[in-house]
């Protein structure tokens, strides 16, 4: 069984349970999700299955689209709604208007400074920063540069109910810190309630299929969803080889890219000489390249 599934992951389950999930129900045993969800997060997970895990990597590179829930006034340990609450200032929401939010929302669009959360996987000093918060021990955590594509409010009903806002945002962006910053800069503090991934990778929760349909499924069955291994890297720029060209790629023949690469930021074939590129032969997937260095081949 190779390929790619697009799954709907529920709330309650971690990626890692997802993967374990459909070990059981395919009775496959080497299989990898890309770009992980918290717990309480829903929706798209690719997960990739046999020669597909080989392209894990070069898929959690793509952008991804989220639509998150946020809750005025509640300042949270996880800044998460299902966090210890530091502060409650809901008081102060009722100032807040939805022009403002608006205006709040656009000063993160761009390529931003992002501090993380205290609650994260990201690693300090060889420790997950979740492990530091955990025994009450206090580091320093390392601001990173993420890149915010758009940004728009989706719905309005505040202070009845929180709301909402669609994000499109690179690897590596905490939606739960969007939210806290939020919640600074409007000066009534806020927290994350809810989060969807509605698109990342080329998938989307429209076609997504969850773990529940795919209980009722037998092995057979779930293998004619997968989409095939190509469609991992759909979003990388692709380059197509002659005959020869591709026998020298998968034999690692440096003279493979003779002529193909150059420093410019529009040279080749494929584009900038540093990007990751999808190598192809005839229609079919070779590997993966990075400029005129062979990163993987695939065959």
């Amino acid at each position: 069984m190779n390929g790619i599934l697009n799954l709907n992951k529920p709330a309650g389950f971690t990626s890692f349970d997802c993967v374990a999930a459909l070990r059981r129900l395919t009775g496959e045993k080497k299989i990898g999700h890309t770009g992980t969800l918290d717990p309480q997060a829903t929706g798209v997970l690719p997960i990739c299955i046999g020669r597909a895990t080989r392209v894990l990597e070069y898929m959690d590179s793509a952008p991804k689209t989220y639509v998150a829930e946020c809750t005025l006034g509640l300042v949270t340990d996880t800044q998460d709604i299902w966090g210890t609450v530091l502060e409650d200032r809901r008081s102060d929401v009722f100032g807040v208007t939805r022009e403002a939010v608006e205006t709040a929302l656009g000063a993160f669009v761009g390529d931003i400074e992002q501090r993380p959360p205290v609650y994260s996987a990201i690693k300090v000093n060889g420790r997950r920063l979740y492990d530091y918060a955990r025994a009450g021990e206090t580091v320093e955590v390392p601001v990173r540069r993420v890149q915010i594509y758009s940004i728009r409010l989706l719905d309005w009903n505040v202070p009845e109910k929180p709301f909402s806002f669609e994000v499109t945002c690179s690897r590596g962006t905490y939606v739960r810190s969007i939210c806290n910053d939020l919640g600074e800069a409007l000066g009534c503090g806020a927290c994350l309630s809810g989060l969807v991934r509605t698109k990342t990778c080329g998938y989307s929760i429209e076609d997504a299929v969850s773990l529940e349909e795919l209980k009722t499924l037998s092995p057979e069955q779930i293998e004619a969803l997968l989409d095939p291994v190509e469609s991992a890297v759909a979003h990388l720029p692709r380059l197509e080889l002659s005959e020869e060209k591709a026998k020298q790629f998968v034999n690692g023949n440096p003279l493979w890219s003779e002529g193909l690469f150059s420093e410019g930021p529009e040279a080749g074939s494929a584009g900038n000489a540093a990007r990751e590129t999808a190598v192809y032969a005839g229609g079919k997937l070779l590997g993966v390249s990075r400029g005129a260095v062979i990163a993987k081949v695939l065959i």
